[in-house]
């Protein structure tokens, strides 16, 4: 007999009886804790009405005649919680499986919501980035540090609101970013990984808005070194503070928000035509605005 078997699939109307018969089933020893959040987050996918198919699965023990919960714990601990306002249409796919014995039940479970499938947070980054047209042709993984960037000064520096998880990515559909973000992708490259940062692409950002043809020049120069022959320019002193940074042999180890500090510290000193020696990124009298 193979570690596991499915016995048999079936597709059904999911009814409060359904989903109290799951949470109220012994479920295998190999179950992983019951999570308050995750069950908030899915109850959250009910009340927008984003609710897909619900995935419940039974194991049969055929050494003991048992009969386990499988999968389902977060689902129909939510749908019981609803209390009477669980919603009337939706469905359930339903797996019956059987399996000699609990070493078959935890192989069983690596099988369902496998690690290796499950979507990252760059694969969700990646399709509302492909569904802008604009954005197509920007890296991935730049135009997820871009996103992120903006959400993060949104927040730390703004203070207003930005979508939670991965409704932060909602934001690619706002056109006013777009122009941002192209931009962005043609300046960071496998290159440049010390300023593949979101605090940095937060920096870059603020500065864009401010003055968006500086906002060009200076950048390009970080990214290609500084200046050249002026070691005290603030693109090159900043380059040079930001690779030190980024290096895991480095002593120097900012926080997200004085990495930021200490971009708008050296944009501002190039704005004004000043020269540096190093880099200020103290956040204790808070965040320099970008001039």
């Amino acid at each position: 007999m193979s570690a596991f078997t499915l016995v048999k699939s079936e597709v059904v109307d999911l009814t409060f009886d359904i989903a109290k018969q799951f949470r109220e089933m012994k479920p295998t020893p190999t179950e992983r804790d019951l999570d308050p959040k995750r069950v908030e987050y899915l109850k959250e996918r009910i009340e927008k009405g984003w609710a897909v198919p619900f995935h419940l699965a039974t194991v049969k023990v055929t050494a003991t005649g048992e009969v386990y919960r499988a999968n389902g714990q977060h689902g129909s601990e939510m749908l019981f919680q609803l209390d009477g306002k669980m919603p009337t249409n939706l469905k359930a796919h339903i797996d019956h499986f059987e399996v000699p014995d609990m070493e078959g039940a935890a192989l069983l479970f690596k099988q369902i919501d496998n690690r290796g499938s499950s979507r990252t947070a760059r694969d969700v980054s990646g399709v509302f980035q492909g569904i802008v047209p604009e954005l197509v042709k920007v890296d991935k993984k730049v135009a997820k540090i871009g996103i992120e960037g903006i959400a993060w000064w949104r927040r730390q520096i703004e203070k207003v609101p930005v979508p939670s998880g991965d409704s932060v990515y909602d934001l690619f559909g706002e056109a006013g970013l777009h122009s941002y973000l192209i931009w962005l992708g043609g300046t960071i490259d496998m290159k440049t990984p010390e300023l593949a940062k979101p605090p940095v692409a937060a920096a870059m950002y603020a500065t864009f808005i401010v003055d968006e043809a500086m906002a060009r020049t200076f950048w390009h120069d970080v990214a290609r070194g500084g200046v050249e022959y002026e070691d005290n320019h603030p693109s090159t002193v900043l380059d040079e503070w930001l690779k030190e940074a980024h290096s895991p042999k480095s002593d120097l180890n900012p926080a997200q928000g004085q990495v930021y500090q200490g971009c708008i510290y050296a944009w501002n000193a190039a704005r004004e035509d000043k020269t540096l020696k190093d880099i200020k990124y103290d956040t204790k009298k808070g965040f320099h605005k970008a001039i």
